[in-house]
């Protein structure tokens, strides 16, 4: 996991190189739970784009590129040992507004919907799959994210009922998800290829030349791939 001083570094590299279309840490932090529980890998080469935006450009030399791309690849691998089975240690980075000490829980939720919407066939195949547990976590989630997004049919009773508790529901969730494609990745209908499955990083990174295979596993050379802006 990133310390407290690295994770203030990203969020300020987020900050200052993402546009409307990024992420900043809260939500880079949902995302990257969505995409260790999503049954399927989902190479880097994929979603790095879903993190910058469309303001990647402003990353001027191969360096920055590597220098950002470090943090953020570190904190992926840092979610997805805190999901790797045995010893499972998840806890979802909110937002906190510092006048009330309110918990922001919608950018988070937000940025787990965004890794969902990448592979939506799979979750799909998670309700279907007869798993009670398993469906009703992803409803909950999805109502979460309605509700954060100020689409949710609620009654005002119970959307705010459930804002109070999304906090707390949130990381009994993304377990309950994580527990289900554990479980399913060695034997079922999926390959055993989700990130958290591995007791190691997924992803090491190094300093990477220009014309070097792109570590994501993509097979691309860096600078087409991960390295292309």
């Amino acid at each position: 996991m990133l310390n407290d001083d690295e994770l203030d570094q990203l969020d300020s590299l987020l900050l200052s190189h993402t546009d409307d279309d990024g992420m900043l840490l809260s939500e880079f932090d949902g995302f990257c739970a969505g995409l260790v529980v999503c049954p399927e890998m989902i190479l880097p080469g994929e979603w790095l784009p879903c993190v910058w935006g469309t303001s990647a450009e402003s990353l001027e030399t191969v360096e920055d590129v590597q220098a950002v791309t470090d943090l953020v690849m570190r904190h992926y691998n840092g979610v997805a040992r805190a999901l790797t089975p045995p010893a499972m240690d998840y806890g979802p980075l909110y937002e906190e507004d510092l006048r009330t000490g309110e918990i922001l829980w919608e950018s988070w939720c937000c940025g787990f919907e965004r890794a969902m919407r990448l592979r939506p066939d799979v979750w799909e195949r998670i309700v279907e799959s007869g798993d009670e547990e398993a469906a009703a976590s992803i409803n909950m989630m999805l109502a979460l994210y309605n509700l954060a997004e100020g689409q949710s049919d609620l009654s005002k009773a119970s959307a705010k009922a459930l804002a109070e508790e999304a906090p707390d529901v949130i990381p009994n969730l993304v377990l309950t998800l994580n527990e289900w494609t554990k479980s399913r990745t060695t034997s079922g209908p999926f390959p055993a290829q989700a990130a958290a499955n591995h007791a190691k990083a997924p992803f090491q990174r190094t300093k990477v030349g220009r014309n070097a295979p792109c570590p994501c596993g993509s097979g691309r050379k860096f600078k087409q791939c991960c390295g292309a802006n």
